[in-house]
């Protein structure tokens, strides 16, 4: 029985050993540095099985919901298939099952997908082209109730997978996704305890899939959803989440438009900032560019967030390899 299989190559491991030693020994080049659990510097991800508690302590309900672990305190005792923690999952399949305006800039892109393809409301995933170009969308949808995967898509002028998308993308037509990855989802939040999920742009995206992810899971405690926008086009889904408040007693939308002097004008952080003031009882969800979701961390904290409670999608320019 093969104990450790590294993507796709089998790893000779000895009775007692750890899986970093293990790695090593084979040659491979694995990140590592305090060997003892403590770093973090060496950590991968189960694809399959599922590692020993004792290589998961220090990891965050997420990471552990999701398979990280510690190679360097691993010692496993039943088989394991791992990746490196910043690797995608395997390539697969996919067909557009519908693509549609949300705005001028923003499409909603849907995909039915292999079974095989698991993930968690507000992780991303790979979109391929044709021609190998990939780019990194996070997931709207929730998987025990849509039978695709919904991304939301804004369009850049010039853009390549943006032309792809405008232009070629049309219900059946077939492409590649690899994935999920991010850990920015519900697993960990208390019931009872509050949630602020602040976002800009389709940065919506992710905080509507733990949105949807906490309704399902029947989370009592309250859940504000900020969304900001420089135009008021830019709420594009402005309408449906009105209407979700009206049915869920718990759901506060709050949206903000830079450029608007009116009722929802102003900063989405500002407004957030403004208005959360249980900050280390609070879950905290932040999904958008760098400068909105570095400042939301670094005022949070110091206002008194726990950094454990603190979950980003920061989305990264084309090419950075968000």
């Amino acid at each position: 029985m093969t104990l450790l299989t590294y993507r796709e190559a089998a790893i000779e491991i000895e009775p007692g050993e750890d899986v970093l030693s293990a790695l090593l020994r084979a040659e491979i080049d694995a990140p590592h540095s305090c060997r003892s659990g403590v770093c973090q510097s060496c950590m991968h991800r189960a694809v399959e099985g599922n590692p020993p508690a004792a290589a998961q302590q220090g990891l965050s309900d997420a990471q552990k919901a999701l398979g990280y672990f510690l190679p360097c305190v691993c010692v496993p005792e039943t088989p394991l298939t791992i990746v490196p923690a910043r690797e995608a999952g395997a390539r697969s399949e996919a067909v557009v099952h519908s693509i549609d305006r949300l705005s001028d800039d923003v499409v909603r892109l849907r995909l039915e997908h292999d079974s095989d393809f698991a993930y968690r409301p507000g992780q991303l995933l790979e979109l391929i082209a044709d021609d190998g170009l990939g780019r990194h969308y996070s997931l709207a949808s929730l998987p025990e109730e849509d039978s695709f995967v919904e991304l939301h898509i804004r369009l850049h002028p010039g853009g390549r997978m943006s032309r792809f998308i405008a232009e070629e993308l049309a219900p059946g037509r077939q492409l590649h996704i690899a994935g999920p990855l991010g850990t920015c989802i519900y697993e960990g939040v208390d019931p009872d305890q509050p949630m602020a999920l602040i976002g800009s742009g389709t940065g919506l995206a992710p905080l509507i899939g733990v949105m949807r992810d906490a309704l399902r899971r029947g989370h009592r405690g309250s859940i504000r959803l900020y969304h900001g926008a420089r135009e008021r086009e830019g709420l594009y889904l402005h309408d449906h989440l009105e209407t979700l408040t009206k049915r869920h007693a718990n759901l506060r939308y709050v949206p903000r438009v830079l450029s608007d002097s009116g009722p929802h004008g102003g900063d989405v952080a500002t407004a957030a900032l403004e208005h959360e003031n249980a900050l280390p009882h609070t879950a905290f969800f932040l999904c958008g560019g760098e400068k909105l979701v570095g400042r939301l961390k670094r005022v949070l904290f110091l206002k008194g967030a726990s950094l454990k409670q603190i979950r980003s999608d920061t989305f990264l320019p084309a090419g950075s390899g968000r």
